[in-house]
């Protein structure tokens, strides 16, 4: 027996049987079983399970009228809102793939992910759309959607959305389908998703993920949470962004998993927030240090007692602000792990047994974990010993699209290479030791520096260049470019900085330093630490 299984909470069962299902087959058991039940709420407007329901089949019959055929991809290109839950079920309704884009992207990465993953729709809003239309991208049909209003047959009617035949008003074309289920067969093993992620080269890939592989993930989470709320009764916070797997899996699958009430929030406003709490009183709140950090700081006098359990990820999870939410709500404030790769979740503290502070607990169900040298690819079985977190389990990805090189260098026979460094206590819980040394972290947002760096070497007047993340009080950490130029170029630091916001999305653009050269070692590589070293120093 794996050591960890000893302290799963003691009425959990060691090992699941999963359904053989799809995530539609999900929601139309949930919507049979609970149809009354609040499905979603947004702007104080509640659907019903069985208003879902029927807004999921409208969509799939909308998206059908639009060419779209099973296997091919629709691009769900929106915040949290009630359109991304229709959007990307009715994608799935309609046999198609939903590909999530971060709202945050434009040009470059935008435009990436639309080409790499073949999107033949994409949902978007009226404030995103300008982004979508400076691509200019042929062939791609764009259904807009107005956010700011309650989603309904009335909304957005006059709002402009472009010209051209390949643009349509959401709500118009919506809710001129019908709301019968188009029958598509769709089978567990079909890909459900793509969910684009940073990879060993800072290059976007897409982690090939089943219905199969985001059912037994959804699954796995609420026997976690079994002892936290009754199906029929979840009420989930949903401001950690649906477009991440973290908030896919936890906010909106495992939710409609359970006819529970999933509580939208298109964005992190510690007013509204905590409005909506003292309002729908969830039970349930996933989310990531930063929220837990400004709640705990905040006085109010909004009643925050609901809150039964919450699960912290994406970054290290602080012991004092863990201290002092469970002190404010009476609930349970854990730290798990996941990535993208695994739909996400892999590990998780017990939300009633012994959590560890500064773990990210042990292997949930069904999930193999060893610590491996990552050098010699050997098994580590010492203790404490520090090596990369391999995994393998029935949540593990299939692969990434259309991409059979990058794919083999982190999956081999089910194990997944995490590329984060862990070591392993004599009772099984893991605690993260380091992540990859380049990778940086802004307030929750993966940041590779490969691609910043690639992007500034093609500027006329950069020689070298190295990114590197420096601290930053509120967001973590934020990029830093230091650059060497040519022999007799010229080029400013605010030049150079405009030359990326021409290209990156806004939150990539780095901090730019000029320097007369980059430190190397004796065998010419660039010395991060160094240069990170100077800038904590600064």
């Amino acid at each position: 027996m794996e050591k960890w299984l000893a302290y799963y909470e003691k009425n959990l069962p060691q090992h699941l049987i999963y359904p053989s299902t799809t995530l539609v087959d999900l929601l139309n058991i949930s919507s049979a079983k609970y149809p009354g039940c609040p499905a979603m709420v947004y702007l104080d407007h509640t659907w019903s399970y069985q208003e879902l329901n029927a807004l999921v089949s409208r969509m799939a019959n909308a998206l059908i009228a639009l060419g779209i055929h099973p296997g091919d991809r629709v691009g769900i290109h929106l915040p949290n809102c009630p359109q991304f839950v229709i959007g990307y079920y009715g994608a799935l309704r309609a046999g198609a793939i939903a590909v999530s884009i971060n709202p945050l992207f434009s040009g470059d990465d935008l435009s990436f992910i639309i080409e790499d993953s073949g999107l033949q729709v994409v949902i978007t809003s009226t404030d995103l759309y300008p982004a979508l239309e400076k691509l200019n991208l042929e062939g791609l049909k764009i259904l807009v959607t107005n956010i700011h209003e309650v989603f309904s047959p009335t909304s957005n009617q006059k709002t402009p959305v472009g010209s051209g035949e390949s643009v349509f008003n959401l709500e118009n074309y919506l809710f001129a389908q019908p709301e019968t289920d188009p029958g598509i067969t769709i089978t567990p093993d079909q890909i459900a998703n793509l969910q684009y992620t940073g990879g060993t080269t800072g290059r976007s890939k897409g982690a090939v993920l089943t219905h199969r592989n985001l059912v037994a993930n959804a699954v796995q989470f609420r026997v976690w949470l079994q002892n936290v709320f009754e199906d029929g009764d979840g009420r989930f916070i949903a401001v950690i962004p649906l477009f991440h797997i973290y908030g896919l899996t936890t906010c909106m699958n495992t939710p409609i998993l359970t006819g529970s009430t999933i509580l939208l929030l298109s964005k992190f406003d510690i007013n509204e927030l905590m409005r909506v709490i003292d309002k729908y009183k969830p039970n349930i709140f996933n989310g990531v240090p930063a929220m837990y950090g400004a709640l705990v700081i905040r006085e109010s006098e909004y009643d925050m007692s609901s809150i039964k359990a919450c699960v912290s990820g994406s970054a290290p999870l602080p012991p004092a602000i863990q201290e002092k939410f469970e002190e404010l709500t009476g609930g349970k404030l854990v730290e798990g792990y996941g990535l993208s790769e695994a739909s996400p979740i892999v590990t998780i503290n017990p939300i009633y047994g012994k959590v560890k502070i500064g773990s990210i607990g042990v292997p949930i169900f069904d999930t193999c974990v060893k610590v491996m040298n990552p050098q010699t690819g050997e098994d580590i079985t010492h203790t404490g010993e520090i090596g990369e977190l391999v995994v393998k389990g029935p949540q593990v990805m299939q692969g990434y699209w259309r991409q059979p090189e990058e794919t083999e260098l982190v999956l081999k026979d089910g194990w997944l290479r995490t590329g984060d460094l862990v070591r392993m206590d004599e009772e099984g819980y893991i605690f993260v030791a380091d992540r990859l040394k380049d990778m940086i972290i802004m307030g929750g947002e993966k940041i590779y520096p490969r691609e910043i760096e690639d992007l500034l070497y093609t500027h006329p007047a950069v020689r070298e260049v190295a990114v590197v993340g420096v601290p930053h009080p509120l967001r973590g950490e934020v990029p830093q470019a230091y650059v060497a130029l040519k022999e007799s170029a010229a080029a400013s630091e605010k030049e150079l900085r405009q030359f990326c916001f021409n290209h990156l999305s806004k939150f990539k653009v780095p901090k730019i330093k000029i320097v007369e050269a980059l430190p190397r070692n004796s065998v010419g590589k660039v010395l991060r630490r160094l240069l990170r070293e100077e800038s904590e120093a600064q």
